[in-house]
């Protein structure tokens, strides 16, 4: 004969429970902020332990490239690792940095390139969980999603995961037009070069 399984400790002591939903907010609210060390943006954290079984907390972020989201999935981990000693359970998606899901039991970590993340709309999905309150950095209100995803142009993939953001910076692409502008002058093989045509 098959016995039920014994029901947890936690699952019968209220005082557990809120213990263990107050150590995943926690846990969600210190991934939010490691997403936005890395300028990840529209940033926020669902309740589903009502609605879902695998988990009490998703945090949902966006980036603008595949880069950006494995910079932001490593500050993630490392982060969690510094903070309270935890380690994923697993992470799925970080060879092509379009969605990349970093579970950690209690919360679910998801970082998305922006136009993934409009298609699978997992917030629509789970339209009725509740939001935890987070305290974003000033720069998030100072800054739109647009800017960010213009400036990480600006800058370059490479370098966006450790660029300032400054909405007063000058615009690297006056840097980059002399520059280039320059070198176009000093190259003999250049179409815009001052030599004559050999035709």
């Amino acid at each position: 004969m098959i016995q039920p399984a014994a029901a947890t400790a936690a699952s019968l002591d209220p005082t557990a429970v809120d213990a263990a939903i107050a150590r995943a907010a926690d846990l969600a609210a210190a991934a939010a902020h490691a997403i936005w060390d890395k300028k990840g943006f529209d940033v926020v954290a669902l309740r589903v332990r009502e609605i879902a079984q695998y988990t009490d907390f998703l945090v949902i972020a966006s980036a603008t490239s595949d880069r950006h989201a494995v910079a932001i999935a490593d500050n993630v981990e490392d982060a969690l690792r510094a903070r309270a000693g935890e380690r994923p359970a697993s992470v799925e998606g970080k060879p092509h940095g379009r969605w990349i899901l970093i579970d950690y039991g209690d919360i679910v970590v998801h970082v998305f390139q922006r136009a993934v993340r409009e298609y699978y709309q997992l917030e629509r999905l789970y339209h009725d969980a509740g939001r935890l309150a987070l305290d974003p950095p000033q720069w998030v209100h100072e800054i739109s999603p647009d800017a960010l995803s213009e400036q990480a142009l600006a800058y370059g993939d490479e370098l966006w995961a450790d660029a300032a953001v400054d909405p007063d910076a000058p615009d690297p692409d006056d840097d980059l037009a002399s520059a280039t502008a320059d070198a176009d002058s000093r190259d003999p093989d250049s179409p815009d070069a001052d030599s004559p045509d050999p035709t």
